[in-house]
């Protein structure tokens, strides 16, 4: 019941947000904080939830007697595989599309901010992108939604609809495909390892690497 209804949620949120007429608003300081509040909420909210259930967090995500060592080699070695792969897509939507395709709010809010030197802002969006995102999102999607669809419908189409809703949710056609097969990967990994704390590492340095990207890109024009 708790997943039907953050599923619907984020369901209703993409399609107001591909249905809505009016041009997405720019990116506020304050809007940033209070995705990363929500995010938090979110995840708070569904520990307690799983707490209260006696199902214990460090044995369902694999969290107990984790080796450091080995998750980081784990995460970088399944990162390497994955990354190619998106590239691939990102290269393959742009040559479809015959144009650089239109950035999200994040990328244009970082890209501002980079070309500015407005390093409070710089590190607002990094601090969002690659360590709140990467531990709320891999949480809710690998972690929650995808745990409770496998048991119900199966791997695979448990793998696949929580990576077409994680795609989604980032509100942009162009990235869709990329971060759909991303996700994949993720859940692959989650799924090779046992342990969500590889696809967190994953997430976190595939939005470091894109983030260092733009701020090279937006310094050397």
């Amino acid at each position: 019941m708790v997943s039907g209804v953050l599923v619907s949620w984020l369901g209703a949120s993409v399609v107001h947000g591909f249905l809505r007429n009016a041009p997405t608003p720019s990116l506020v300081d304050s809007a940033l904080i209070e995705s990363a509040l929500l995010y938090g909420l979110i995840v708070c909210a569904l520990a307690l939830f799983l707490q209260a259930r006696r199902i214990p967090l460090t044995r369902l995500f694999g969290f107990r007697l984790v080796n450091p060592g080995a998750v980081w080699m784990r995460g970088v070695r399944f990162f390497l595989a994955a990354l190619p792969l998106v590239l691939f897509c990102f290269w393959l939507v742009r040559l479809v599309m015959g144009e650089e395709p239109e950035s999200q709010e994040i990328v244009k809010y970082f890209t501002d901010a980079a070309r500015q030197s407005d390093w409070r802002r710089v590190l607002l969006a990094a601090g969002m992108a690659s360590l709140v995102a990467p531990v709320a999102e891999e949480f809710l999607f690998r972690g929650y939604f995808y745990g409770v669809l496998k048991r119900h419908v199966g791997a695979v189409p448990a793998m696949l609809f929580t990576a077409a809703l994680f795609a989604a949710i980032h509100m942009s056609a162009p990235v869709f495909l990329p971060l759909f097969v991303l996700a994949v990967c993720l859940t692959l990994a989650y799924e090779a390892t046992g342990s969500l704390l590889v696809p967190m590492l994953m997430h976190a340095l595939f939005n470091s690497v894109m983030l260092a990207a733009m701020f090279y890109s937006a310094h050397n024009p």
